[in-house]
């Protein structure tokens, strides 16, 4: 007995991982093949890359200037002579200065620049860039989630229509084994006639519902193919309870409201503009430094070197360009602010909402649940009778009415709690947080 019941745990175990291995494949395939994901990567990582390059603004900046030139410019000959310290008394005489001879000069430079004060510009640039670089991840993930959401709504689209698919072959099988085996159609008998019409009209129903199942089920594969990048060949295990898998991949926050990943991308977004303002205002303020520059040039006479260095003050005192940048960074950062507090409530509002929706499509479900219970007792017990001639084909296929109706009605509330549900995820998905504190 131990053997068997072990047998049976990993039968289970194995269907169960064999049921979560397919949708879990899927939801890979869609990661890696979604053209979106990896653009919003690709993002994160430019803007990761432009966080650290700012937050380099304190290292020093040293350059090389080189160049080679023929001129026969009486200031550059001058000066030329004597950087290279080969100044002689002739160079004086006024027609060698202002007729100097055409000469090949050569100067390499090499300085360096220690910015000590900046007004505060880079350091705010910086600031401004890591939480950019915090709303690209967001933005990343939020864009990860919509399509794993996107895959996980439409697989369970196609097992709910696989499970509705199920229970209307059985209500056909029923009808097609009782049109070819019971002589219920002469006539003369219009009871038994009206009865077999309603067979036969209850059948052509369920194979247009059937056709109808085939339709949504092939958009359904076709969508996850789409998104997946593979051929979707689906088994939907029967086995699987819906309403667990339902819950475990399109999980949302049941408690409390959380803002999504996009909104909260939002809020950096309007966190990074705030500072671009202190980044603004900086353009007035002062800048200081060190810095260092030596040379060599070579000319017609020598090689001369010098070097020179100190400290610098730039000021810019006034620039038309410059008047009002932190005014309107200001306007930037309300905007950004009042836009993500506006998708925020927004967002609010549709979670409550939501909420609401799911409570009622759950209760629905409870009752077609029973309904369902009470009408598959009542199906047996019609069948029983009508065998046994205790009912009328006519009484038999109002029964079995019911019974097309029920499922119908129950496929389209479990519709409507996939979508509330993919709704739900996209607004709270991946989250640990009991609540939004933004």
């Amino acid at each position: 007995m131990k053997t068997l019941y072990f047998i049976f745990l990993t039968l289970l175990s194995s269907q169960a991982f064999s049921k979560a291995r397919e949708l879990d494949d899927l939801i890979q395939a869609a990661n890696e093949s979604s053209l979106a994901q990896k653009a919003a990567n690709e993002n994160v990582n430019a803007a990761n890359i432009e966080k650290e390059r700012s937050s380099k603004h304190w290292l020093p900046q040293v350059y090389l200037n080189g160049q080679s030139f023929l001129s026969s410019d009486p200031g550059a000959a001058l000066f030329g002579k004597l950087a290279q310290r080969e100044i002689q008394n002739s160079d004086f005489v006024a027609d060698s200065l202002n007729h100097p001879a055409t000469s090949l000069y050569t100067k390499a430079v090499v300085g360096v620049n220690l910015p000590l004060y900046e007004g505060g510009q880079k350091f705010a640039i910086n600031k401004a860039m890591t939480f950019m670089s915090e709303a690209k991840q967001l933005e990343a993930k939020a864009v990860q989630s919509e399509f794993t959401i996107e895959v996980v709504k439409n697989y369970f689209i196609g097992k709910n229509l696989n499970l509705e698919k199920s229970d209307l072959v059985k209500i056909k099988s029923t009808i097609d084994s009782i049109i070819s085996r019971y002589q219920v159609g002469n006539k003369q008998n219009l009871l038994g006639y009206s009865g077999l019409l309603g067979l036969k009209s209850l059948q052509n129903r369920i194979t247009a519902l059937l056709d109808e199942n085939a339709a949504k089920s092939k958009a359904s594969e076709k969508a996850l193919s789409e998104l997946s990048g593979v051929k979707a060949e689906l088994n939907y295990d029967s086995s699987s309870n819906f309403n667990s898998l339902l819950k475990e991949y399109l999980s949302f926050s049941e408690n409390n409201y959380v803002a999504s990943k996009k909104i909260q991308s939002y809020f950096e977004n309007a966190k990074s503009a705030k500072e671009i303002i202190d980044a603004e205002k900086s353009r007035n303020l002062p800048r200081v430094g060190l810095f260092g520059e030596g040379y060599a040039l070579n000319g017609e006479r020598n090689l001369g070197k010098g070097f020179t260095a100190g400290v610098y003050l730039n000021w810019n005192l006034f620039s038309g360009n410059d008047y009002g940048a932190d005014l309107e960074a200001n306007h930037k950062s309300r905007a950004a602010q009042y836009f993500a507090e506006a998708s925020l409530q927004k967002e609010k509002v549709e979670y409550n909402g939501l909420k609401d929706g799911l409570e009622a499509v759950n209760h629905s479900l409870v009752l077609l649940d029973d309904s369902e219970k009470y009408l598959e007792e009542q199906t047996k017990i019609s069948h029983i009778l009508f065998k046994n001639g205790l009912i009328n084909a006519l009484q038999y296929v109002e029964v079995l009415s019911r019974r097309v109706d029920l499922i119908k009605s129950k496929s389209m509330a479990q519709d409507e709690l996939i979508s509330i549900h993919s709704q739900l995820a996209k607004n709270t998905h991946e989250t640990n947080s009991k609540g939004a504190s933004l």
